[in-house]
């Protein structure tokens, strides 16, 4: 009964150092000191045991996919020095881009990003106050042109926060849209709306 107790707590610890890739040979050991003094009715470990364990490496998350039509998150982040744009992000060239019908105090008022393989377009938009948001609308898909009206958010989702106060200055915000098809060589119209 002995023997057999010390065979399993010996196979236990040699399955614990293998599966933490240490090298078995000194729990093989120490079984064998430990049993010198009671004849070893064991069967010898198979190879897989002995061998170390080699780890794979945890596949990384896949970045959830939004619903079809549903707006993207923003790839564009403003950062103290201005947009911060991240690989595989392209800024549309200016002169597809019309922004006669934007007021002129509207910051980064031509630039406009495209990503997710020209169905995502990026640009900034005015929100009315430190505390409040802003959002962006395609009116109008044409095989020539797209139509965007960018609007400030009058209040924040769920009220005014206790914690802080809002400052009533035009901040500029990410906003997104998503297009049917890839935006290409078609001319961007950006407006303003309420």
């Amino acid at each position: 009964m002995r023997a057999l107790l010390l065979v399993t707590v010996a196979a236990a610890a040699t399955v614990a150092l293998a599966g933490c890739g240490q090298d078995t040979t000194n729990a093989r050991d120490a079984k064998q000191d430990t049993s010198t003094s009671e004849p070893s009715a064991t069967a010898k470990p198979t190879p897989s045991v002995l061998s170390p364990s080699v780890e794979k490496p945890a596949p990384e998350p896949a970045e959830p996919t939004p619903p079809a039509g549903a707006t993207p998150s923003a790839p564009v982040t403003m950062g103290p020095n201005g947009p911060v744009v991240p690989p595989g992000v392209t800024q549309v060239p200016e002169a597809q881009i019309d922004v006669s019908a934007l007021p002129a105090y509207y910051d980064h008022r031509g630039d406009v990003w495209v990503y997710d393989d020209g169905y995502s377009l990026e640009m900034f938009a005015a929100a009315s106050s430190g505390c409040s948001e802003a959002e962006a609308v395609v009116v109008d898909q044409a095989p020539e042109a797209v139509r965007i009206m960018l609007r400030p958010l009058a209040q924040p989702q769920g009220g005014r926060p206790a914690d802080r106060p809002c400052t009533a200055v035009m901040t500029p915000r990410p906003v997104t849209v998503k297009l049917s098809e890839p935006l290409g060589d078609r001319k961007i119209y950006l407006g303003v709306g309420r």
